[in-house]
């Protein structure tokens, strides 16, 4: 019924937003005014110039706006012109086109806007509490502190910063791997007022909007975007019963076969997302920006199906968008019951950023934030008509940060930077755990709270205007807390006893740690710098969230990373070419480990874990290539290739790992990008602009023990996906009309798998999105 529902409003739901973004941004577009001009380097963007030379493109990554050729550090910025000429909809999306970056989002049970993310081999894959993501995830320079509902949607975003290795002195929190930073559009005195409407394929139906308001010139200005989509499942579940013609599955028949035996989908989305600033300039020295965002996502669960199954008659075709899954559990039984097959997310902030330039060489800083999210998600993890793992997660996250900047050029040689971030968190996780294979049910309700203190120094000694050395230092303290409470799934009967004794049972982690950055970079020609640099990073330490019974409640240490990097950033023949080089070595220590299969913590005989544990330290060596080509004006070539040599070393006993043999998880060895983009004048008839994108990566595993009798079933295999573009500009490009085809080649593939065929015989996959097209209308108001 819960299903039905959501089908039955979900065209009322659309309508209804769609009929209030139209007049909301209609209004805002008259009532926008000429006001206040932003900075020239907050606009900057990799536009071409007039002689087709590319442009500098500004980013914050040290704590100023500096231009990406000048920061010693490997990042990928894009800009909002190219993540709309790609298609990309999601930070998922452009995850895939950064090179050493891996986003892997649904699977792995925790929910369609969940994500297992890493940056050259380092991350995070288990989505529970205490595991701390391995990239920090930002929207304007706000820490979003969880794995869950992680993999956002992108909303008038002015640009993405990608910073690849260790931040541990310079980005909001720690992270180990590196971060992901999104920056809106600012509210300023131009218009730049939009409407957009698209329809494609999958009954796919989306508007957005946005447009600055000037409530008072030179003084105070607003900025309202609005975005609102619905697009329908494009994997089928089908009644086994129903579409066999048979009885034979437990549970009775679900669908009728008027219905071609579909009792639902997965894949489909009904998505609205509002969000406003208000930006006020109390004098040339102050400045407040205010922002408030909400976001009500109504996905279904994930796109999955059997792989292989102990049961074969319940796996469909190998490539057909067809499972068995029902979500149900105990089928036939006085205890049966259905999951809706639902992946939600609701989730609002507000944020409140203050400039202060004190002096003309001193500046303060001040990010305060608050976030709330509440999330629902149904994991049927076999996949079939049977009874082996139907899950349901409730989960709660509350957030507050607040970080202090304070900056200052001393002399003419030292830019400094001191302050300090503060992150304290209570989650909870509720719902119901009922895995049949392993003779569980129960309903955990357990609160998680979180405390995260530092401080920093960042400084930049240049004794010329080609040589800077530049240093960091950070001391992190870390307290959390995780209580286990464990009632029976089952109204009447008492709790598993295998679970019983973990009720009431709290784990806790206490640690500090501190990080320091040493790099030098040198100009020895106009427009080509070399770096250097040494940085450190490191995870929180936490307990494992996953244990199935009391023995398996253990806890495990913060893993560490010290990175040495050497790289060059160029412009050559005459600023028609980037190209940027980075090569690293990381040494990794303590790598906090979802394994499957951990006997030493485990009753004897019992084969069911999920727990994350230290297992082992790796040495990571890895290369990137990055480069923008503009041969002649209005063609353009950009792309990325990066390599990844991740190998175990002193591995844990018992851990399932074999130096130098296993593999890491979602680390794809290669991955490269290209694009191609030629604008074609018409005259004073408009503009025509031709795409084509094509992202490649290659096999990587998705568990751990794997390459091993009875773990060879966990590995992705390599895919590579085409996108294609054709847009079209009106002379004074107010109107845009685009025709967009993702995954062009109709390519069927997995972008997750999970294996427990040892455990359950059971091995699933999650399916990449098929063959879609998209018809897209913009109208801009300048």
């Amino acid at each position: 019924m819960w299903e039905k529902d959501m089908s039955k409003n979900k065209m009322n739901t659309f309508a209804l937003l769609r009929g209030a973004a139209v007049s909301g941004l209609i209004c805002g577009g008259m009532a926008a005014a000429p006001a206040f001009a932003q900075q020239v380097a907050e606009e900057d963007t990799q536009a071409e110039t007039s002689n087709g030379q590319i442009s500098e493109i500004v980013v914050t990554a040290q704590f100023r706006s500096q231009n990406l050729q000048d920061t010693p550090l490997a990042i990928t910025a894009i800009d909002s012109a190219l993540i709309e000429a790609r298609s990309q909809n999601n930070i998922e999306d452009v995850a895939k086109t950064a090179p050493s970056v891996q986003f892997t989002s649904g699977g792995q049970g925790g929910g369609a806007q969940t994500a297992a993310v890493n940056i050259r081999g380092i991350g995070a894959s288990d989505f529970l509490f205490p595991n701390e993501p391995g990239v920090g995830i930002y929207i304007d320079d706000v820490y979003y502190g969880i794995s869950l509902g992680s993999a956002f949607d992108l909303l008038d975003l002015d640009r993405v910063e990608v910073l690849r290795g260790p931040q541990g002195t310079l980005s909001g929190k720690n992270s180990i791997g590196g971060s992901i930073k999104m920056f809106t559009r600012k509210p300023d005195e131009t218009p730049d007022a939009y409407i957009q409407a698209e329809y494609g394929s999958y009954d796919r139906m989306q508007i957005s909007g946005g447009t600055n308001i000037t409530l008072a010139q030179d003084r105070l200005y607003a900025r309202v975007t609005g975005l609102a989509r619905s697009v329908d499942g494009f994997l089928k579940r089908l009644d086994y019963n129903c579409a066999n013609d048979t009885d034979t599955a437990p549970g009775g028949t679900f669908a009728l076969a008027s219905d071609d035996c579909v009792i639902g989908t997965e894949g489909g989305q009904d998505l609205y997302a509002l969000r406003g600033a208000l930006r006020f300039i109390a004098s040339a020295d102050i400045e407040n920006t205010l922002t408030v965002d909400f976001t009500k996502d109504h996905s279904e669960a994930s796109p999955s199906k059997s792989i292989i199954y102990v049961s074969p008659e319940y796996i469909t075709g190998p490539e057909d968008y067809t499972s068995y899954a029902n979500y149900t559990g105990y089928p036939g039984t006085d205890q049966q019951f259905t999951n809706p097959a639902i992946s939600y997310v609701t989730q609002w902030g507000i944020a409140n950023t203050f400039d202060w330039q004190i002096g003309s060489n001193v500046s303060l800083k001040s990010i305060t934030a608050f976030r709330k999210t509440r999330g629902r998600n149904a994991w049927d993890g076999d996949n079939s008509p049977e009874h082996q793992v139907n899950d349901f997660n409730v989960f709660k996250h509350e957030q507050f940060t607040q970080e202090l900047r304070l900056s200052a050029d001393i002399g003419e040689m030292i830019e400094a930077t001191i302050g300090g971030y503060y992150y304290n968190a209570d989650s909870r996780l509720t719902g119901r755990v009922s895995n049949g294979a392993a003779a569980l049910d129960f309903v955990p309700n357990d609160p998680f709270d979180q405390e995260s203190k530092s401080g920093f120094i960042h400084l930049v000694l240049s004794p010329t205007d080609t040589l800077h050395f530049t240093g960091g230092l950070r001391y992190t303290k870390e307290d959390k807390t995780y209580t286990f409470n464990r009632a029976s799934g089952i109204p009447g009967e008492p709790v598993n006893p295998l679970v019983a004794p973990l009720d009431g049972l709290v784990g806790e982690f206490h640690g500090d740690r501190w990080d320091y950055r040493v790099a030098a970079d040198y100009e020895f020609y106009p427009d080509i710098h070399v770096y250097a640099q040494v940085a450190t990073g490191f995870k929180g330490g936490g307990v494992n969230p996953r244990p199935f019974t009391a023995s398996q409640l253990v806890p495990y240490d913060q893993e560490t990373s010290t990175s040495y990097e050497a790289g060059l950033k160029s412009f050559l023949f005459d600023r028609h070419l980037r190209l940027n080089l980075a090569a690293y070595h990381t040494d990794y220590q303590d790598y906090q480990g979802q394994v499957s299969s951990c006997p030493e913590i485990s009753p004897p005989g019992f084969p069911f874990c999920s727990a994350t544990l230290n297992v082992a330290d790796a040495d990571i060596d890895g290369f990137e290539v990055e480069f923008d080509f503009r041969p002649v004006e209005g063609l353009s070539f950009d792309g990325s290739v990066s390599y990844t040599d991740f190998q175990f070393a002193d591995a844990r006993a018992g851990s399932g790992i074999i130096a130098g043999e296993t593999r890491p998880i979602f680390v794809p060895a290669w991955k490269y990008a290209l694009g191609a983009q030629y604008e074609i004048g018409l005259g004073d008839r408009g503009t025509l602009r031709p795409r084509v994108d094509y992202a490649w990566q290659d096999d990587m595993e998705s568990t751990i023990p794997n390459g091993i009798e009875g773990f060879t079933f966990g590995t992705v295999d390599s895919y590579g996906v085409l996108n294609a573009r054709l847009t079209y500009l009106s002379p004074d490009e107010n109107w845009e009309l685009a025709l967009a085809a993702t995954n062009v080649t109709d390519k069927f593939y997995y972008a997750n798998k999970f294996d427990r065929y040892t455990q359950s015989g059971n091995v699933y996959g999650t399916v990449g999105r098929p063959r879609e097209f998209r018809f897209s209308v913009k109208r801009r108001f300048n």
